[in-house]
């Protein structure tokens, strides 16, 4: 049988060839006993200023009577390897009458796409933006000063927000579909194999176009059809009331105009964070939603060689170690500010599908080897600070008045503002602004013209707090542009826990980011599974 190790620690230096021994060591046994040793799971701590260290899980194959003298000791802990029960459903005994039609392409629509084509259905799948090769080929020209176009960038096209973003595929939950859907990047998607055994593992925005296209088409080798350029502009429904169901999506082809209507009776809504305008046909629709808390606030950039001798010491700059991250928590005058999706040896991009708006976020590429490390200095925003009422609305108006005002304040097109930390925390407009990885213009800016006091007086404090904690912080290269505005929804379309179905609305399967249940890319993924796999169960009992 095979047995796990845990918590193996060594200097960042020693090579995996090693471990086996130094393993043996630990359990007092010849290497000799020790058949086979692989990693299960590794993470580099930093932490204290003690010198860097990995972190290893061992799988570990031994010889039977070692393997039962050490699983009845208390220590060192070895126990049994249980491998992960498949928890994909089993196969349909027929595809369904009727197919089922998912909205983007982003990790929940993909996923749950995945799930339903593993037990024989053929989803039909929407996305608004161009297929992934066609959508980097308008993203670079728009980069590079040409015309921007509101239906293929940083939110819109195949994969959604997160193809050009860092990549990140961690989540504090412990749910067992987030290490299937990182086999399956590796698998079918031609990812890293790293990200197996990497605690917090990522792809990289150069690599994720390419995982997503083969994914694509291994999706279509199943039966699933993609409809890039289509736009879902309402639903068509049936009956009224509790009896009220899905019958139907009206989607206009963006590159003929044509209009039409995809007869369903199964709809999987994964719009994304962004997609405000299917917020609005929901709305018409009688749909169900709710406001949510969700996180604003702006973006730091540092020189990526400062992160490192921060968290590294006299380490830093050593080959062996990947680029430093951090994750930051302090107070703001009584409220929580922290760092948010941070992006080492990344870049900051202009996040937003809307000429008039402006938005930021952090990308970084596989190897990581800009100069700049990034991050998100946000806070929880809840609902009572939308304003009177329950208008599930008011935080998108919250979001979207920012981010006008923002891009008013910078002035250039889908330039943002900007200023040294040092200037921000004195409230004063910086006369100059160091290097930034942003491609855009930067215009130094009072942030408080366009975020409110409630948001900015706690970032302003939090980032004052940080700067008395960690040498340098606030030094002259720190820089915080912003608004960072859309790292969550503040809206939930609400559904039903178990089911996954909309109660107002039979047969409407809310899910990922921009529905209000997910954050990133693996809890988007794993959302968008369960939902499948609630609908198949539903499925198998009427054919049954």
């Amino acid at each position: 049988m095979t047995v796990l190790y845990q918590n193996l620690s060594a200097p960042f230096d020693v090579p995996e060839s090693e471990l086996s021994h130094r393993l043996a060591e630990r359990l007092r046994i010849p290497r000799a006993r020790i058949l086979e040793v692989s990693v299960e799971r590794k993470s580099l701590d930093s932490r204290g200023g003690r010198p860097p260290r990995f972190v290893y899980v061992l799988r570990l194959e031994l010889e039977p009577e070692i393997e039962r003298a050490l699983l009845a000791r208390k220590k060192p802990p070895v126990t049994l390897y249980a491998p992960p029960e498949p928890l994909a459903p089993p196969p349909l005994p027929a595809p369904p009458p009727v197919r089922p039609v998912v909205i983007g392409s982003g990790p929940a629509g993909l996923f749950a796409a995945w799930r339903l084509t593993m037990a024989g259905a053929e989803p039909i799948i929407l996305e608004r933006g161009p297929a992934v090769k066609e959508r980097s080929l308008r993203w670079t020209e728009f980069l590079r000063g040409g015309e921007f176009n509101p239906e293929a960038n940083l939110l819109f096209g195949e994969g959604g927000a997160g193809t050009y973003s860092d990549g990140k595929l961690y989540s504090r939950g412990k749910d067992p579909r987030g290490r299937e859907v990182i086999q399956i990047l590796v698998e079918a998607g031609g990812a890293p194999a790293e990200i197996l055994t990497d605690a917090r593992p990522h792809i990289g925005s150069n690599r994720l176009p390419a995982v997503q296209r083969k994914l694509r088409e291994r999706l279509i080798e199943r039966g699933a059809e993609f409809r890039f350029e289509t736009l879902a502009t309402g639903l068509r429904r049936d009956g009224t009331g509790e009896a009220a169901r899905v019958v139907g999506v009206q989607v206009r082809d963006l590159t003929t105009g044509e209009t039409s209507t995809i007869e369903t009776d199964t709809l999987f809504l994964a719009p994304g964070h962004s997609a405000r305008d299917t917020y609005s046909w929901l709305r018409e629709a009688g749909v169900a939603m709710e406001r949510k808390p969700f996180q604003i606030g702006v973006r730091v950039e540092h020189p990526q060689e400062w992160v490192n001798q921060v968290q590294y010491g006299r380490s830093a700059g050593h080959p062996e170690l990947p680029p430093a991250d951090y994750h930051w928590v302090t107070d703001g005058d009584g409220v929580d500010v922290f760092s948010f999706c941070m992006c080492p040896g990344g870049e900051i991009l202009p996040a937003t599908e809307q000429a008039g708006l402006i938005c930021t976020n952090g990308a970084s590429r596989h190897k990581r080897t800009s100069p700049f490390a990034n991050s998100g200095i946000v806070i929880t925003v809840e609902p009572d600070r939308f304003g009177a009422g329950d208008d599930p609305f008011a935080g998108v108006d919250l979001q979207m008045g920012i981010e006008r005002a923002a891009a008013t304040a910078a002035g250039a097109p889908f330039g943002t503002p900007a200023l040294r930390i040092t200037d921000l925390i004195a409230g004063r407009v910086s006369t100059s602004l160091p290097e930034s990885s942003y491609p855009l213009p930067l215009t130094p800016t009072d942030f408080r013209e366009f975020l409110p006091a409630f948001i900015y007086d706690p970032i302003r404090a939090g980032l004052d707090r940080l700067s008395g904690r960690i040498p340098g912080m606030d030094a002259d290269e720190g820089l915080v542009v912003g608004p960072e505005s859309r790292s969550s929804s503040p809206l939930r379309i609400v559904r039903d826990r178990e089911a996954y179905t909309s109660p107002s609305l039979a047969g409407l399967y809310p899910l990922g980011e921009g529905a209000g249940y997910a954050g990133g890319i693996l809890s988007a993924a794993i959302d968008g599974m369960r939902a499948a796999e609630a609908w198949l169960v539903r499925v198998r009992d009427r054919m049954a």
